[in-house]
């Protein structure tokens, strides 16, 4: 089946010119998007040096 077979009116998804600032704020929220769409369970780890804090 091609493309032309299904019949629907499709999908248009609009991309910005730029990449868009990525400041905590946006970060946080896309962190947020991610887990929510994720099955596996996220924790908050215990306070201190993680692997990635040098």
């Amino acid at each position: 089946m091609s493309a032309g077979d299904q019949g629907g009116d499709g999908i248009t998804v609009q991309l910005p010119d730029e990449l868009p600032v990525l400041t905590p704020h946006v970060s946080r929220i896309l962190l947020a998007i991610l887990v929510e769409l994720t099955e596996v369970e996220v924790q908050d780890g215990p306070p201190g040096r993680g692997s990635n804090d040098y």
